[in-house]
């Protein structure tokens, strides 16, 4: 089996129990994670002002291919993401390369959707953000796959979205997935 390989985007005013809890599941199963500043620096401030420091920058690993990437919520988070047009050319890139694209609460809608990146495919979002957008097929659902998009509502649903993905990514070991799942008592598993 291959490791598995995530970029986590982020950028102040993240939404940082969306990102805490994605990373957690991701290294409980062995996945390898990098989170990536989208800043100028590796400090970054998150929603609530707490201060976390990311792994490096996404200047220094923009050529990089990972096996998906995912970005939390957070209104001023998603602002910042979709304002970078780094990200906007990383997630193209990855796309195109058929790579797993993560979005959790407003970075469905404001990044993926406001940069036509869905492409008409069903996601899901928060706060009613789809109505904003005219890409993409928003579906109320707490997490939506399509394709190789997985999309999350928000806050709420953040162990649902994450084992979500680690399923996609964990494909051939199952039992690893269905194991941490019940060891952290996520007692909506199997989804």
């Amino acid at each position: 089996m291959t490791e598995k390989h995530v970029a986590v985007l982020l950028a102040d005013g993240f939404e940082e129990g969306e990102a805490v809890v994605f990373i957690d599941i991701m290294r409980r199963l062995d996945i390898r994670v990098t989170v990536l500043s989208c800043m100028e620096t590796t400090a970054l401030n998150t929603y609530f002002e707490t201060r976390i420091t990311a792994d490096d920058v996404l200047k220094n690993c923009h050529d990089k291919t990972y096996d998906a990437v995912m970005m939390p919520g957070g209104p001023q988070g998603t602002d910042n993401l979709s304002a970078n047009p780094m990200v906007v050319d990383f997630l193209k890139r990855h796309i195109s390369e058929g790579k797993y694209i993560c979005a959790l609460c407003s970075s469905g809608a404001k990044v993926l959707a406001a940069h036509n990146l869905l492409e008409g495919r069903a996601y899901t979002t928060g706060d009613k953000l789809a109505d904003k957008f005219a890409d993409g097929e928003y579906l109320d659902k707490k997490v939506v796959v399509t394709d190789n998009f997985i999309t999350g509502k928000g806050l709420g649903v953040s162990f649902e979205f994450s084992f979500t993905v680690a399923k996609m990514l964990l494909a051939d070991n199952q039992e690893k997935v269905d194991w941490q799942a019940s060891h952290i008592y996520f007692d909506h598993w199997p989804l």
